[in-house]
């Protein structure tokens, strides 16, 4: 028999983008499995942050795309397309995990009640509402704070032309953006006790942020890991 293990997650990658280091959900080297990816037309970062319903038809027919070529799972490059979760979830008989948000609930549960989980962004005010969130309760939802981190990252993914930079200039500079994004985020909250971070990238830099932090830090490569995991 032939493990799961050995078929590939399917990645839905948006248009302009490029190879980030190991950590990054569309790097290869990041993941014990095989990935394939498959681009969405039209799917650049100014119509994502719009929340463009248009490129929906496109992200259906990637997903589709790579169901057939044989991925087991589906994940994506950025958190953004959470939106279109359940229209591509309902249209491929495969998981799908577009963002790590679906991971809110547990870390809320795995916390102290008084305890409250950090939600990084690339930038405030956060894109997501409490419909991306997938928190009825009000309780809880008072347990979930924002976080973002503005800098020179923030300006390069929220265009559709980004400024090319080297990969080790690239790389220093969303560590700088996301550890100092996570300090600004406990300065304001204490009571945070772990770090959801939302963006694809992040779990290039979430090492350092961990040690850094010294906080549980968790990221859409890890809910891919237990998702493919599950399929094994």
């Amino acid at each position: 028999m032939i493990s799961n293990m050995s078929r590939p997650l399917g990645v839905l990658t948006t248009e302009g983008g490029e190879m980030l280091p190991r950590g990054y959900v569309g790097n290869p080297e990041t993941f014990d499995f095989p990935i394939i990816t498959e681009t969405v037309a039209g799917a650049y970062m100014d119509r994502l942050w719009a929340r463009d319903p248009s490129i929906e038809p496109a992200l259906i027919t990637a997903a589709l795309r790579l169901v057939a070529r044989g991925a087991i799972a589906l994940t994506s490059d950025c958190g953004l397309l959470t939106w279109h979760q359940a229209r591509v979830a309902a249209s491929v008989p495969v998981p799908v995990v577009l963002s790590s948000l679906p991971l809110l609930p547990l870390l809320l549960r795995q916390l102290p009640q008084m305890a409250k989980v950090g939600v990084l962004s690339v930038s405030l005010p956060s894109p997501y509402d409490d419909e991306a969130l997938g928190i009825n309760d009000p309780a809880d939802r008072s347990r979930v704070v924002f976080g973002g981190c503005e800098g020179a990252y923030e300006q390069s993914v929220k265009t559709r032309f980004p400024l090319k930079e080297t990969g080790s200039h690239r790389l220093a500079s969303l560590e700088a953006d996301v550890v100092g994004g996570a300090a600004r985020l406990r300065a304001e909250h204490p009571e945070v006790a772990a770090i959801l971070l939302t963006c694809a990238a992040f779990p290039c830099v979430a090492p350092a942020l961990r040690q850094k932090a010294d906080l549980p830090v968790y990221s859409i490569t890890d809910l891919c890991r237990l998702t493919m995991a599950s399929l094994s």
